[in-house]
């Protein structure tokens, strides 16, 4: 087993690796984020543990950039959160569809992170949502740039969704088309263009 781990603080990556190494797997540490997002195909991780408090929005692009499949490689994502993550966070992060999370460096923490990779637990992270599950990843046509966040509604073939960072999308408008995207409904993906119908607190899309 091949495990990525992407933490900058080193007290951080002092405690994690014993416990990585410990399950027999082969570990790689990346201090940032988004140079390990642009090598993760080549390095191809089974597993992913993140520290949240350090990257506290790209942990999200990293996820959904994994799972949407779109670099060819789908690990499981195990989230440290040394700071509280509110419920929003946690729907995001379950309907990115990540494996776990521990929130401290003790006995407890460190024990709940040898179990997930171990594949003993996964987690409801106190989330739970009976109905399916959303996500969508996108090339903002304009600028080219990756697009991702929220799904915050879901009607036939329209969509509400909420940009983690609202700057990427505030160039769009009515009327333009979206050729590049990946939506996903329970961890099925497929590729597919959309329409914006309006662009305002959230974005809303039309699925063509």
């Amino acid at each position: 087993m091949k495990v990525l781990l992407i933490a900058e603080e080193e007290k951080t990556t002092n405690a994690l690796i014993p416990v990585i190494k410990k399950t027999g797997a082969e570990i790689i540490v990346y201090r940032w984020l988004l140079k390990a997002l642009d090598n993760v195909e080549e390095i191809a991780p089974d597993m992913v543990v993140i520290s949240t408090a350090e990257y506290p929005r790209h942990w999200k692009t990293f996820a959904q950039f994994t799972k949407s499949a779109i670099g060819g490689v789908v690990p499981k994502i195990i989230l440290y959160n040394s700071r509280p993550m509110s419920d929003d966070e946690k729907a995001k992060a379950r309907s990115l569809g990540v494996f776990g999370m521990f929130d401290s460096l003790d006995s407890a923490g460190l024990t709940a992170l040898e179990n997930y990779l171990s594949g003993k637990k996964d987690d409801a992270f106190g989330f739970v949502s009976s109905g399916p599950k959303f996500e969508l990843v996108f090339t903002n046509p304009k600028s080219e740039c990756l697009v991702t966040g929220l799904v915050r509604g879901v009607s036939e073939n329209r969509i509400e969704f909420s940009s983690d960072l609202p700057d990427m999308v505030k160039n769009l408008a009515a009327g333009d088309t979206i050729e590049r995207a990946t939506f996903g409904e329970n961890k099925v993906y497929k590729c597919v263009s959309a329409k914006v119908l309006s662009n305002g607190d959230r974005l809303e899309l039309k699925l063509t």
